[in-house]
């Protein structure tokens, strides 16, 4: 995709991509380590222009990933309802050649199809920071394969109670495609 006027794609641009992740850990109180692999998608707008060398702030408008997990069911993190995820960032780190940082800040809803340790309806859960993914050596955007990394492991706990903590998310390598 080339932009107009430049590397960075205009405001009000809206930009999918496809993502998965595979082998991901996941820790449950109830259950242990799993892996799980997701697959699904997030949509971003861009919100305005950054100081300094340049980039772009981007807002995630949409964004679900899905895996089924032979105890658990369909596990799916889903974009949380939320207005306070900060704006995530597009950031040019050179000219010649083209390299971006591209850091996403995400904020969940994880719901589990069958809880560990029973109980009829899904659980659901929401992440209590935060979570952060990048990639720090992206040489086009919207990214094309590119691995976005978790910066740091990322606690769910229910819905309204961020100190009862029953799952972690450990690593989350999710690869990145634009979709047109």
């Amino acid at each position: 995709m080339v932009f107009p006027g430049g590397l960075l794609p205009p405001i009000g641009l809206e930009i999918p991509c496809a993502g998965y992740a595979v082998d991901v850990p996941m820790k449950f109180d109830a259950l242990g380590l799993v892996t799980l692999d997701f697959k699904g998608g997030i949509r971003v707008r861009v919100e305005a222009n950054m100081g300094g060398f340049g980039g772009v702030k981007l807002r995630i408008i949409g964004e679900q990933y899905s895996a089924n997990h032979p105890t658990l069911g369909i596990v799916t993190l889903s974009q949380a309802d939320i207005d306070t995820t900060p704006l995530s960032l597009l950031e040019v780190l050179s000219n010649m050649p083209p390299k971006f940082k591209n850091t996403l800040f995400h904020d969940f809803t994880l719901t589990i199809e069958k809880p560990p340790g029973g109980g009829g309806a899904p659980l659901v859960l929401s992440n209590t920071k935060t979570m952060t993914t990048l990639n720090d050596s992206l040489t086009i955007f919207p990214p094309q394969g590119a691995v976005y990394q978790l910066q740091q492991p990322v606690e769910f706990a229910p819905v309204g109670e961020p100190s009862k903590v029953v799952a972690q998310l450990l690593q989350f390598p999710m690869t990145m495609s634009h979709n047109a």
